[in-house]
């Protein structure tokens, strides 16, 4: 029954991080500015509202609001969307998918519960209702720092959902990664991306097709040239280059305890857009966090690779 295109999701798909005025409301015109320069850049696709995009600390009602401005304007530009829609209640999931679906997303990202310590049954049971109430396409999105973590056998079940098209690896361990990618191999239409900024080389070299993203929102260029040595060229030696360029960045997307702040913080200080605040609870940089990230990036030179 599935059998469908994964082209719209064999792409590097950057967090986006949600740009917001002093007053915590959305600030669109950067949005769509940092978009439309990662797109020019090369960049396939694009995620909204995930963690880096601040979900967390939004209703409902702003989560659709910023969809149904954010989506057809991104799709307009040729990119595919994949909006992060966990919530606690599925019931809200579904609510916050079928708004996606209808803006035009390409898929949602959806974590189970991260609360409460679902067992793999309950995990089962959590995409089965959303699968069986949205006619959305869903990125099951394992990362056990934060919720439950997903075992093999748990996923190859999920792989049988008809509206599972992808699956986002957080876990920071290869192994995990690897038998999600050799089990998703048997079905062939159901594809795994990278969640973990520094694992990318080894995910994509194991099978991995695409990328979830926190350094592509501040190296867009060089993220999608990684992207297509490693996909299309098939030349991997190329793409450890890259990855070696990368590597900078990608650590410190990872291993700093405030990246959203630390990336619209470079997209500010480096390339001049206004980001402006993260919402509580995140809190801003101090002047000693903010000389670190520079540090730690090597960012002041990387970005000459969008020059």
């Amino acid at each position: 029954m599935k059998k469908a295109d994964m082209s719209k999701f064999t792409h590097v798909f950057p967090a986006m991080v949600t740009p917001m005025n002093e007053d915590g409301s959305f600030n669109y015109e950067v949005a769509k500015k940092h978009a439309d320069w990662m797109i020019d850049n090369g960049i396939g696709g694009i995620g909204v509202l995930m963690a880096s995009g601040e979900y967390q600390s939004m209703s409902l009602e702003e989560h659709k609001a910023y969809v149904n401005e954010m989506v057809p304007y991104i799709k307009a530009r040729g990119a595919s969307v994949i909006v992060g829609a966990s919530r606690e209640r599925v019931e809200d999931v579904v609510e916050l998918m079928e708004n996606a679906r209808l803006a035009g997303a390409d898929a949602a990202m959806v974590l189970p519960s991260f609360y409460y310590g679902q067992s793999q049954s309950e995990i089962i049971d959590h995409y089965t209702y959303i699968n069986e109430h949205s006619g959305l396409d869903i990125m099951v999105y394992n990362n056990p720092n934060v919720t439950s973590g997903i075992t093999t056998e748990t996923m190859k079940e999920l792989y049988k959902l008809e509206h599972v098209r992808i699956v986002k690896d957080a876990s920071m361990v290869i192994d995990v990664m690897t038998d999600y990618i050799f089990e998703a191999d048997k079905t062939e239409d159901v594809g795994v991306l990278c969640g973990c900024d520094y694992l990318l080389y080894q995910a994509y070299a194991t099978g991995a097709i695409g990328w979830i993203s926190m350094t592509a929102n501040i190296l867009p260029k060089l993220s999608a040239e990684f992207h297509k040595a490693m996909i299309i060229e098939k030349d991997y030696i190329k793409g450890r280059e890259i990855y070696k360029k990368l590597y900078p960045v990608v650590n410190m997307t990872e291993r700093f305890p405030k990246p959203t702040q630390a990336v619209k913080y470079i997209l500010q200080e480096v390339y001049g857009f206004e980001e402006g605040i993260c919402r509580r609870p995140r809190r801003g940089l101090n002047d000693e966090e903010k000389k670190l990230i520079m540090e730690w990036s090597e960012i002041a030179e990387l970005s000459k690779t969008n020059d």
